[in-house]
C-alpha cells in the first residue's frame, strides 16, 4: 500500500464508505440502516457531554460477518504483522484478486485499555461476539449503545436481564481494544469486480478507519445515570462485509444458551457459531470441529496442568449443553462426539438434516 502525505497526516480518519471515490449513491445505499436512525436521543447540552436515551431497540436477528477479513483477524496473527495480502474471489467466478490490509495496535494503546489485556495483540473470539453484538444493535436503529445492551444481546437476554459488574468490565476492555485498532484496506483490485461498480474507472480505492468510532457520553438510561457509546459511523468491517454481501443473520434466542454466561464460555459459544455457520454455507468442507481447536482458544492461558484440564472438562459440557439446544432449535439437526485412539472427545460431527 502507498501513502501519501495526505495518509502520513492523518492516515485513519474514518470516511464514510467511498465518499472519497465520489460514489455517494452506493454509500447511501451501505449505509441506509445507520442513517435512518430511529433512535430518539435528545441533548441535554451542546457538547453532547450528557443526553437522555428516549428509547433502545433489541436486535432479535443478530449480525455475523463471514468476510474473509474478519476471518484472517481470527484465525491468523496479523496485528502489527504490516501488509498482509488476501486473495479474494471473485464475485460470481472462481479467479482471485489479492486485497491488502494492515492492521495496527499501538503498545502504549495496550496498557492504556487495562493491564488485564495479556492477549492484547489478538482479535479474539470474544472480541468478535462483542463487535457483532454491536453491529446488530446498530442496524436495527440504535446510535447510543450501553455496554448493559451489548452483554443482552451477547447473551440473547431481554431488557430485564442484569449483566455482572466482571461482564460489563470486560466487554468495555474489548471496547477500548477495538477503538483502539486501526485497520486499512485496499481493495483497489477487487473493487473492479463488484458488480454494482463495474464499469466504473474508480483509481485506487482505500478503506481505512479504527474499528469502532464512536464518543463515550452520560446519559440518564431507565432513571439511572450511566455511560453509552454514541457511534458516528457503521464499522469498518461491517461496511466493507456488506458490501461483498458476506453477513449472516441468525435468531437471537440461540444465543441464550443454558450455559454459565462468562467471558471463556461465549468465547467457545462465539467460534461454535461462526464455524457452524460456515459449515452450513458450504457443504464441501469437513462437517465437523475438533475439540483440538476450541481448546486452543486458551492455548495463552497461564494455567497449570490441573487448571487446564479443569478448563477443557468445562468446556467439553458447555460444548454438549449449547449443542443440545441448538438441535432443541433446529439450528442443527443433531451432532455425534468422535474418539479417536486414547482419545474420548476427538471431533464434533454436525448434521443439518
Amino acid at each position: 500500500m502507498k501513502n501519501s502525505k495526505k495518509n502520513e497526516i492523518n492516515p485513519y480518519k474514518n470516511l464514510e464508505l467511498y465518499d472519497s471515490l465520489g460514489l455517494s449513491s452506493i454509500s447511501k445505499v451501505l449505509n441506509s440502516e445507520f442513517s435512518s436512525n430511529k433512535q430518539l436521543i435528545e441533548m441535554v447540552n451542546d457538547d453532547e457531554k450528557s443526553i437522555i436515551i428516549k428509547n433502545s431497540f433489541i436486535a432479535e436477528t443478530n449480525l455475523l460477518t463471514r468476510d474473509k477479513i474478519s476471518n484472517t483477524l481470527l484465525d491468523k496473527d496479523v496485528i502489527n504483522k504490516g501488509e498482509q495480502l488476501l486473495s479474494m474471489e471473485k464475485q460470481g467466478s472462481k479467479d482471485t484478486v489479492t486485497t491488502k490490509i494492515i492492521v495496527t495496535l499501538e503498545p502504549e494503546d495496550i496498557t492504556q485499555v487495562s493491564p488485564n489485556l495479556t492477549q492484547g495483540y489478538n482479535f479474539t473470539y470474544f472480541d468478535k461476539c462483542v463487535f457483532d453484538s454491536i453491529c446488530s444493535l446498530l442496524v436495527v436503529g440504535n446510535k447510543a449503545i450501553s455496554l448493559g445492551m451489548i452483554a443482552r444481546n451477547m447473551m440473547g437476554k431481554k431488557n430485564q436481564y442484569h449483566p455482572s459488574e466482571k461482564m460489563l468490565n470486560e466487554i468495555d476492555e474489548t471496547v477500548n481494544k477495538l477503538e483502539r485498532i486501526k485497520i486499512c484496506i485496499d481493495l483497489t483490485e477487487e473493487i473492479y469486480y463488484f458488480t454494482q461498480l463495474q464499469g466504473k474507472n474508480l483509481g485506487e480505492s482505500v478503506m481505512q478507519s479504527r474499528f469502532l468510532e464512536f464518543r463515550r457520553v452520560k446519559t440518564i438510561l431507565n432513571g439511572t445515570e450511566t455511560h453509552v457509546l454514541l457511534f458516528s459511523a457503521e464499522p469498518i468491517l461491517l461496511q466493507y462485509a456488506k458490501l461483498r454481501s458476506q453477513i449472516s443473520n441468525i435468531n437471537g434466542e440461540l444465543l441464550d444458551t443454558p450455559t454459565q454466561k462468562s467471558k471463556n464460555l461465549l468465547t467457545v459459544q462465539t467460534f461454535l457459531i461462526q464455524k457452524i455457520n460456515m459449515l452450513k454455507l458450504n457443504k464441501s468442507l469437513p462437517q465437523s470441529i475438533l475439540y483440538e481447536s476450541i481448546y486452543n482458544l486458551f492455548a495463552n492461558e497461564d494455567l497449570t496442568e490441573r487448571g487446564r484440564k479443569g478448563l477443557h472438562s468445562r468446556i467439553r459440557q458447555a460444548v454438549t449443553d449449547i449443542l443440545d439446544y441448538w438441535v432443541y432449535k433446529e439450528f442443527i439437526h443433531h451432532y455425534e462426539i468422535e474418539s479417536k485412539n486414547r482419545s474420548k472427545f476427538y471431533k464434533i460431527n454436525i448434521f443439518f438434516e
